[in-house]
């Protein structure tokens, strides 16, 4: 691996764990086993890292979504395999960097933002477009509205005023709000793969 590539997946790596604040550039150059020096001559200054580790983190989205889309056989199916992806990355993500990011580093929190609107809320809106017209989906649902109604459940399972994580873990939130979410917008035949999916037990 490159040094800029082992510095950069390092800081990302360290960024997830801690949040940005607290990550000096002393950390990441002890962490790669280089010196600091090194580091600053791969990238001028912790925001380039934290721009370039976000814009990475945002792309293997990117990537993902298009591969669940290509690769499951119906829309739940996809819906349930973003979930899992989501709650897989939770797990090595804590939320305090997307709050310190939001608060310290407004133009980094803009492309983020930006991908919600371009990526996320689209994709969102395909999987409903298709899950209607493979019939597992309620017809007639107001896509804009129930396509932002998803995207507002995701990001408060992030959100640690909601779902404080001393309370509430992650997975099990992600899995009781996508349930719910599904069943609420599938038809029949959607409640029974999503039943089989999530392996929900009818009572």
């Amino acid at each position: 691996m490159e040094v800029r590539e082992r510095i950069l997946e390092t800081a990302l790596k360290m960024f997830r764990r801690y949040g940005v604040k607290g990550v000096t550039m002393f950390d990441i150059a002890r962490d790669c086993g280089i010196s600091k020096k090194t580091v600053y001559e791969h990238f001028v200054d912790k925001q380039a890292l934290i721009d370039e580790g976000m814009q990475q983190l945002l792309n293997d989205h990117t990537a993902h979504f298009q591969e669940c889309q290509q690769a499951t056989g119906n829309a739940i199916e996809e819906l349930v395999c973003n979930m899992k992806y989501v709650t897989n990355l939770a797990k090595t993500l804590n939320p305090v960097m997307l709050y310190e990011i939001q608060k310290y580093h407004p133009g980094t929190w803009r492309n983020i933002e930006s991908f919600k609107a371009d990526c996320m809320l689209y994709n969102i809106k395909e999987n409903l477009k298709r899950g209607m017209a493979e019939g597992l989906y309620r017809q007639h649902l107001h896509i804009d509205i129930v396509a932002r109604m998803r995207q507002l459940q995701l990001e408060a399972a992030f959100d640690l005023v909601q779902y404080p994580s001393d309370q509430f873990e992650m997975p099990i939130v992600m899995e009781q709000v996508t349930a719910h979410f599904i069943r609420g917008i599938a038809t029949t035949k959607g409640h029974e793969l999503v039943n089989q999916y999530l392996q929900i037990k009818e009572e």
